[in-house]
């Protein structure tokens, strides 16, 4: 997936390797098929003019059109991924709720959520090194197993979470992070998101040439550039 010569860590070389294997293959809701045409969505969001058209918008809900895209998926789930490709940052709960309403129930959107984020971290780190995007996952056969965390909390959020103490760790923060929890509904989603996120940052003992407050100075820059609550 990466050129040899790329200074990155064997772990990060592995870890994108499995989760682009995963996503080929099927999920808890969608098949195998379905989740490699969720990464050509993401991709054409990048480009597509009704995606622009919105997020120049004053509210993305103000304009409507097709999306440019050319994934075997149904409207309603390109649009999902579209949005969340192009425009997260003012996706609302209201808008949420009408999808899961009628179209696609949480444990869906949850997939769809991992399977986006993740083409997004990996197709990212191409741009950022200057190579070609890798080819999509090649599709393997299988049926969706339909599990997911029957135990997850309401505690006001979109969806349902993993249920967890409260208890606060020693860099300030929960022991279980709140993003750990927010996939929780759907633990294979969040499996899939965290073996492909967890080589590039931690919270603490960070496995990188860069000392913890230089990552932190990274992490800190980056979220603010791209307007990210945490």
């Amino acid at each position: 997936m990466y050129p040899d010569h790329l200074l990155l860590s064997s772990k990060l070389r592995q870890a994108h390797v499995a989760s682009w294997q995963t996503i080929g293959r099927a999920g808890d809701f969608f098949t195998g098929s379905e989740r490699v045409e969720m990464v050509k969505a993401a991709r054409a969001a990048t480009t597509c003019d009704l995606c622009r058209r919105r997020k120049e918008a004053l509210s993305p809900y103000s304009v409507n059109g097709r999306h440019e895209d050319s994934s075997n998926l149904p409207e309603h789930i390109v649009d999902v991924i579209h949005r969340i490709r192009s425009d997260p940052g003012r996706l609302t709960k209201t808008w949420f709720e009408a999808v899961t309403a009628t179209d696609l129930t949480a444990q869906q959107y949850v997939e769809i959520v991992s399977v986006v984020t993740t083409s997004v971290i990996i197709d990212t780190l191409h741009q950022a090194m200057d190579i070609a995007l890798p080819e999509v996952p090649e599709p393997a056969n299988g049926k969706p197993r339909g599990q997911f965390n029957q135990n997850a909390v309401d505690v006001g959020g979109w969806v349902p979470v993993t249920d967890a103490p409260a208890d606060i760790a020693g860099h300030g923060l929960p022991v279980v992070p709140n993003i750990a929890r927010a996939m929780g509904l759907v633990p294979s989603a969040v499996d899939l998101f965290f073996t492909t996120f967890r080589p590039h940052y931690s919270l603490s003992d960070i496995d990188l040439s860069i000392s913890q407050a230089q990552a932190e100075f990274v992490a800190a820059r980056v979220s603010a550039i791209n307007e990210c609550y945490y």
